[in-house]
């Protein structure tokens, strides 16, 4: 079968690690699945594809978005041509995107804004944003077709940015992409037979009964010099929390991020990316005790806080079917300095791949 799987830019993002855990599960007698840290919904369209019941869990309002449109969704492509081609027609309007995120450029690609701040996007593509995001909440008939207007909106909103992969930061000049035109098209949608859930929310609170749970948490660094509170998906994302909620937050700072995105709120900060060590390897043990499934999937970066010997004990408690080691392609970010401080060493960057039986 020939898995095609969607998204936006994503860190972390295991797209080339579904062969991997498709191949393994595949001999076992595995029928309901979870995607416990679904992010953009890779794994679970992956899922999907190959025939299994799907529920997929996330915090990030984002992430309900994608599984509404990729996993519950079971409408053809076709269902959904007429509005999106509505919504390219529309003509761009000066509104509260374009007042904070949109730029114009110079002849040397230069970013031009009236508060000399760097921009994620051309004003070209924001003012169609403007009027794209609000048309979305009049003409969307239920959940299921806005989340489907929504993820063409992000998806295509991805493809101009002026980033290297996050929304921290953007570039001192115009990427390429950024010049081009914002074009939505329908998702690339699935169908299947299958029960499909999106659970919103904690993963801890989860008590229902599956065969299968794929893991991926976030996870806090292991370098001493870098200050864990630098990584975080609510405000590396922020821009698609604040699309999808279209609720004009308070934002400041040189990216103009949500304020609510502060590492210095509660709950802001996950469990899994907290900077005590021995409270991070605790809740990476609860989180394996507490889930009620007969075979388990968990994926750690060797960059990550937790040791891989102190993995191993953790999941040396249960029946350990398989371990990969998997060099995996560093991300963007490796060699972006803070401060002057700290940079990411050279070192190898692997994925291990746990499967157990509990």
């Amino acid at each position: 079968m020939n898995i095609k799987t969607q998204s936006i830019k994503y860190t972390g993002s295991k797209k080339l690690l579904i062969p991997n855990i498709l191949k393994t599960i595949e001999k076992y007698n595995i029928k309901t699945t979870l995607d416990g840290f679904a992010g953009t919904t890779r794994v679970g369209q992956a899922l999907k594809q190959s025939g299994y019941s799907v529920d997929s869990n996330d915090v990030a309002d984002y992430s309900d978005i994608f599984a509404n449109c990729y996993l519950i969704n079971n409408s053809t492509q076709e269902n959904f041509l007429e509005k999106i081609n509505y919504l390219n027609s529309l003509k761009g309007v000066n509104g509260w995107f374009t007042e904070n995120y949109g730029g114009d450029s110079d002849e040397q690609g230069n970013i031009i804004s009236s508060d000399n701040k760097k921009k994620i996007w051309q004003k070209h593509n924001t003012m169609k944003l403007d009027a794209i995001r609000e048309e979305i909440d009049i003409i969307s008939e239920n959940d299921i077709e806005k989340s489907i207007l929504l993820t063409s909106l992000m998806l295509a909103l991805d493809k101009v940015d002026s980033t290297i992969g996050h929304q921290v930061s953007y570039l001192k000049q115009w990427s390429k992409r950024s010049y081009n035109k914002i074009e939505l098209k329908v998702p690339e949608l699935l169908i299947g037979d299958k029960e499909y859930n999106s659970i919103k929310g904690d993963i801890m609170d989860i008590k229902k009964e599956y065969d299968f749970a794929y893991l991926d948490p976030p996870y806090g660094t292991n370098n001493q010099n870098m200050p864990t509170s630098r990584v975080r998906y609510f405000s590396y994302y922020h821009l698609w929390t604040t699309i999808v909620r279209n609720d004009k937050p308070e934002i400041g700072g040189a990216a103009n991020r949500r304020k609510d995105s502060s590492d210095k709120i509660k709950g802001v900060i996950s469990d899994y990316e907290n900077v005590d060590y021995e409270f991070v390897k605790q809740q990476i043990e609860n989180l394996i005790q507490n889930l009620n499934v007969k075979y388990l999937m968990f994926s750690y970066n060797n960059k990550g806080k937790v040791t891989i010997e102190d993995l191993d004990n953790i999941f040396g408690k249960y029946k350990i079917i398989s371990k990969e080691t998997i060099e995996y392609k560093e991300n963007v970010m490796k060699n972006m300095k803070w401060e002057n401080k700290w940079q990411f060493d050279n070192s190898k960057n692997y994925e291990y791949l746990y499967f157990i039986q509990k």
